[in-house]
């Protein structure tokens, strides 16, 4: 990563000097923020998040503002900031058409949900999110893969608006297909469904076994604070079992 960092700065100066391309302006800024943000550098990849979005007010193409205030609300959510995040998310989706590239759009919708949810942001432009996501999917096919990572994340809207029931089948579906599923995203799942046992209180047996689970695969995975999130909630239970 630091070799790729120096690599996109050095890409990003050229550029800079290239005043008539600011198309390449902008993909080397992209590319210099996906690395900085990949190398956990957020401060540094917001400081050109701000240089990228003096570019923008140059009137690019549309799909190429759109991907970029994406990468730009990405990071703003990563530095627990949601409302920059949902600021630049939502110029995106201005920006990005579901006529151009409806594959795109559905991408795009289900990540900006995610990431949204993640920073427990459930006020409606998440569920419009999720509710486009899927509709795109239906109409462009996807693949079945797809079709399971969407409904986890509308299960993770689900549990964080207190619908438990509902979470718990959607996950007990998602979990029956985690063969198609990333180890990370199986653990997601069991950690999920263990949070919705656990609101639930009639079950604390499988809410535990799932977080066990989540907490084995978030290891497995490479993601030791996911795992930590995951052995919180099962301690926080045991106490209360008999």
């Amino acid at each position: 990563m630091p070799e790729a960092i120096l690599a996109a700065r050095k890409a990003a100066a050229n550029a800079a000097l290239a005043l008539d391309q600011q198309d390449y302006q902008i993909k080397a800024q992209d590319t210099l923020i996906a690395a900085l943000a990949d190398s956990d550098q957020l401060d540094d990849a917001w400081v050109e998040c701000l240089t990228l979005a003096a570019l923008l007010q140059g009137n690019p193409s549309s799909q190429s503002a759109g991907m970029s205030y994406w990468a730009i609300g990405n990071v703003a959510f990563l530095m627990n900031q949601p409302e920059e995040g949902t600021k630049y998310h939502r110029l995106a989706a201005e920006n990005l058409s579901p006529t151009n590239d409806l594959e795109l759009w559905a991408k795009f919708n289900r990540a900006s949900a995610e990431i949204r949810l993640a920073a427990g942001v459930v006020q409606p432009e998440t569920l419009e999110c999720i509710d486009r996501a899927e509709l795109a999917v239906s109409i462009v096919g996807g693949s079945e893969r797809d079709r399971i990572e969407l409904a986890l994340t509308r299960a993770h809207w689900l549990v964080l608006t207190g619908q438990f029931d509902a979470a718990a089948e959607r996950l007990k579906f998602v979990i029956s297909k985690d063969k198609l599923l990333a180890t990370h995203t199986a653990a997601e799942a069991h950690l999920l469904l263990g949070r919705a046992l656990k609101a639930k209180r009639d079950d604390p047996e499988a809410a535990v076994q799932n977080l066990e689970t989540s907490e084995h695969l978030f290891s497995q995975a490479g993601a030791p604070s996911r795992a930590g999130s995951a052995r919180e909630l099962i301690e926080d239970i045991e106490p209360t079992r008999s």
